[in-house]
C-alpha cells in the first residue's frame, strides 16, 4: 500500500508539474525540459592598474544541462547543472554547481535564485526577499520592445541591493520572411547597479535562451561577457 501511494503521489506531482509548464508563457520562450543543454564561452577582462595594454583577462567554456523541475509554493523550480568544459575562470568565481531557474508567473529568474538542491526548496531568505519584492526577474514574458519589468522594492533593502530593472529595447529577425520566427531580444538594465556605473545587456532568442551577455563597468575596467557556441534542445 505505502507503494501504491508513493507512485500515486508522484504521478500526482508530474501531472501539476505538467500543468504548470503547460499554462506558463515562459515555457513558450525558454526551454525547461530535461536534457536541455547549453554550451558557452566567457570572457572577464580587469583592471590591474596598469591600463588596458595589461589587463587580467580570463576565458573559459561552460555546459549548462537542465536536470528536472519540481512545483513549489513559490512557482516552479528548474534545475540546472553547469559544468566547466575548457579554460580557467577568475580566482573566486563560482562556475560549477546546481544551479536553478525560477519560474513564477510569466517571469523567469534565471540569476542568483538561492535554493536547495537536496530538497528542491528556495532558501527561506530567498523566498522572503522575493515576496517582499526586493527581487526583479530576469526576464518576463513575452519579450516586446519598450516592456519593462523589475522590482519595485529593492530600494527598501539594507544595504541598497545591485538590483536591476529591465528594458526591452530592440528585437532582431533572423530571418525576414518569417518574423515569428528565431526572434532575438535585446533586453538592457534601466536602473543599473546602485553607485557603480555598471550597465548589462542581454540578448535573448526564443525558443533558445540568453545568447549574448555583457556586463560592463564604465570607469575602472571591468567587463564579463558571455557568448553561446552551441544548443541542443531535450532529447525526444
Amino acid at each position: 500500500m505505502a507503494v501504491m501511494r508513493l507512485r500515486a503521489l508522484c504521478l500526482a506531482l508530474a501531472i501539476i508539474s505538467s500543468q504548470v509548464f503547460a499554462q506558463s508563457p515562459v515555457t513558450e520562450w525558454f526551454p525547461v525540459g530535461s536534457g536541455t543543454r547549453w554550451i558557452y564561452e566567457h570572457e572577464t577582462r580587469d583592471d590591474t592598474g596598469e591600463g588596458r595594454a595589461h589587463l587580467d583577462i580570463h576565458r573559459w567554456k561552460t555546459k549548462e544541462t537542465i536536470t528536472g523541475s519540481w512545483p513549489i509554493p513559490e512557482g516552479t523550480l528548474v534545475g540546472r547543472r553547469v559544468r566547466l568544459v575548457d579554460g580557467s575562470p577568475p580566482a573566486g568565481y563560482h562556475v560549477t554547481g546546481d544551479f536553478a531557474y525560477l519560474i513564477r508567473g510569466d517571469c523567469l529568474y534565471s540569476s542568483e535564485v538561492d535554493w536547495e538542491p537536496l530538497n528542491h526548496h528556495l532558501t527561506p531568505a530567498f523566498s522572503e526577499e522575493l515576496f517582499a519584492g526586493h527581487l526583479a526577474a530576469d526576464f518576463c514574458f513575452p519579450l516586446v520592445v519598450h516592456k519593462m519589468w523589475g522590482a519595485p522594492h529593492f530600494m527598501n533593502l539594507r544595504p541598497p541591493a545591485a538590483a536591476k530593472d529591465w528594458e526591452v529595447v530592440g528585437v532582431k529577425f533572423r530571418d525576414p520572411a518569417a518574423p515569428d520566427k528565431q526572434n532575438t531580444f535585446h533586453v538592457t538594465s534601466i536602473s543599473h547597479y546602485l553607485g557603480s556605473g555598471m550597465t548589462a545587456d542581454i540578448w535573448f532568442e526564443k525558443g533558445v535562451g540568453i545568447i549574448r551577455e555583457e556586463d560592463i563597468h564604465h570607469g575602472t575596467i571591468g567587463e564579463d561577457r558571455t557568448r553561446l557556441l552551441r544548443f541542443n534542445p531535450a532529447p525526444r
